[in-house]
């Protein structure tokens, strides 16, 4: 192989697995997906991805090239990861060149938010209002996580930068316990808990963790530890924060309105499920496009965990709907030749297990050991039976290719 074209294509992987890595992908998808990339290349490489980067190693024979590239961590972004694959199938396919597809991947690492700052208020509002419903309470715990999620969308959207940002999910939840404990000394009947729960969701590092418990699960010990440990780290800033609100709210004392509510129907859930499914579009910056596709794996992902849940138990049924996910998702992905990604996140967001570490933490905060490392263990369980549902419903029907 000639130098020059070995190295326009170690310079095209090598843009190719940090646009992926700005993405949210995981290590082991990462590193799978650059090695299908480069065997098609027919050259030989060699990749470890940790959270904050990724190693890598090319030879063609004659030649080697040993690269680090340093990434930051920005979530899952899954409108990168459809252009990332259809850049990567073009340059593959002769339809551009190296230094195109380069440019292309440029491009879409440099692209500026997908949603603007009303969108994403309404994100933090229907997603607030809707995860209540799903957890339960009254009309007038849904007011509250309403007018609670809208201030968390404003704070999100003017979050502080340089070291106030470290602690931003400690501000936020100090800021959604004073509001929700403020209003429940005006309204002495709502939920606290629930509408603390519901307004926080959205930072709850639910997907984080199912992530860090699938790259151990495939062997990427030091970047699924890792990236467990910066989850558990958030719930630590998260449960801290709503002790410090409640702490706060406790120095205020005024008069209550003596109001009653009634509970939310059972129905009002399947109304709210379609909305609170399609926010995801917004949480994982997915293309307008696929807004139908990200909704229906929400939902399918959602009714897959409760029927399985019913039949089969907490454990069991967090497995039968995680395999549902990964067999559709790999469907999906065959039928639509787009990455699977794109049906599997939206479809595991209502099942990863965020609030129950959230209360695992809580539990310790009120030094309640034996309660916070059941739920604990509970949290760990859910997930791995989660990671385990995804990997054997690739079993199932087999991926088109890493992503």
């Amino acid at each position: 192989m000639e130098s020059s074209k070995f190295q326009r294509q170690v310079r095209f992987i090598l843009r190719f697995g940090k646009a992926l890595h700005a993405a949210g992908t995981p290590a082991h998808t990462l590193e799978g997906t650059m090695q299908e990339l480069c065997q098609l290349m027919k050259i030989k490489g060699t990749f470890i991805s940790q959270p904050t980067g990724f190693f890598a190693s090319f030879s063609n024979g004659e030649e080697e090239v040993t690269k680090i590239e340093r990434v930051e961590p920005m979530g899952v972004n899954l409108g990168r990861l459809a252009h990332i694959d259809l850049i990567s199938r073009e340059v593959i396919s002769n339809t551009i060149s190296y230094e195109e597809g380069y440019q292309k991947l440029e491009d879409v690492l440099n692209a500026p938010e997908p949603f603007g700052k009303r969108i994403h208020i309404s994100y933090f509002l229907f997603s607030a209002a809707g995860f209540l419903v799903l957890f339960g309470g009254h009309w007038g715990d849904l007011v509250a996580a309403v007018a609670v999620g809208i201030l968390m969308g404003v704070l999100y959207i003017f979050k502080p930068i340089g070291p106030a940002y470290q602690m931003f999910e400690a501000i936020v939840a100090v800021v959604a316990s004073l509001a929700t404990y403020l209003l429940a000394k005006l309204i002495p009947g709502l939920n606290v808990g629930v509408i603390i729960l519901s307004s926080l969701i959205i930072f709850m590092p639910g997907v984080y963790i199912t992530l860090a418990i699938a790259e151990i699960a495939t062997q990427n010990l030091v970047s699924g530890t890792a990236r467990l440990v910066g989850g558990i780290m958030i719930l630590l800033k998260l449960t801290f924060g709503v002790f410090i609100g409640s702490k706060l709210a406790s120095w205020f004392h005024f008069p209550s309105l003596d109001v009653s509510f009634e509970q939310i129907p059972v129905w009002v859930a399947l109304i709210t499920l379609p909305l609170t499914s399609l926010m995801s579009l917004v949480g994982f910056r997915g293309n307008r496009e696929d807004w139908k596709w990200v909704m229906m794996a929400g939902i399918f992902g959602y009714l897959c965990s409760k029927v399985g849940a019913h039949f089969l138990g907490a454990e069991l049924g967090m497995f039968f709907g995680g395999t549902c996910i990964g067999a559709m998702s790999n469907i999906f992905a065959r039928l639509k030749n787009k990455p699977s990604s794109i049906f599997q996140f939206p479809g595991i967001i209502l099942l990863v297990p965020g609030s129950v570490g959230y209360r695992s933490m809580n539990f310790l905060f009120e030094r309640d050991m034996l309660g916070g490392l059941d739920t604990a263990f509970t949290m760990i369980a859910l997930a791995m039976a989660l990671v385990v549902g995804l990997f054997f419903g690739n079993l199932i029907i087999k991926p088109r290719s890493s992503l």
